[in-house]
């Protein structure tokens, strides 16, 4: 059954804390991730059917306090995408990788959604907070002309104010490929 996942970025830590509380207690979704991330922010990225969803997002919104500064729903992500966010794989040396930066989490989901149901890529990385400025970075590796296509699709999903850089390492060096290991 496909998932839908829901994602709030708030800009104050309590109110993100009192939306995660207030979606746990009303909905039947998972809570994927409830945790301060920086500049200051708040995320909440919930996964269930697109119903709950829906509700979730809207209580943590009306929670948020008119905080919220970045938000999206897919209503049917690729499983994947899920699993990267609590674990991701690590890269296999010799393939091609492809890399994303985006202005918040939302836009981040999206791209990475978008890029492996585009392409036969394996997403690497999906890092949505802690560390990077209020960014969000999407990797993801295959064949060269795989990436590419991933990366290309990318540009024309995610809006342009939404989309820092997309770039494309044909033949990483294994001292980079290394970091994702």
């Amino acid at each position: 059954m496909a998932k839908a996942v829901g994602l709030l970025e708030i800009a104050g830590i309590a109110p993100g804390y009192l939306a995660a509380n207030e979606v746990s207690k009303h909905t039947a979704v998972d809570l994927w991730l409830a945790n301060p991330i920086c500049p200051g922010y708040f995320i909440v990225v919930v996964a269930g059917d697109a119903a709950s969803v829906k509700a979730a997002m809207d209580i943590a919104a009306a929670w948020g306090e008119g905080e919220v500064i970045s938000q999206g729903m897919l209503a049917d992500v690729d499983e994947k995408v899920l699993k990267v966010l609590q674990n991701p794989p690590g890269m296999k040396p010799g393939k091609a990788m492809g890399i994303v930066e985006t202005f918040g989490a939302a836009a981040a989901v999206l791209a990475a959604d978008g890029a492996v149901k585009t392409a036969a890529v394996e997403l690497v990385e999906l890092r949505i907070g802690g560390g990077m400025g209020g960014k969000a970075l999407v990797c993801f590796a295959g064949d060269v002309d795989a990436v590419e296509s991933a990366a290309a699709h990318v540009r024309q999903l995610v809006e342009p104010a939404q989309l820092a850089h997309v770039a494309v390492l044909p033949a990483p060096h294994p001292e980079i490929v290394a970091h994702w290991q």
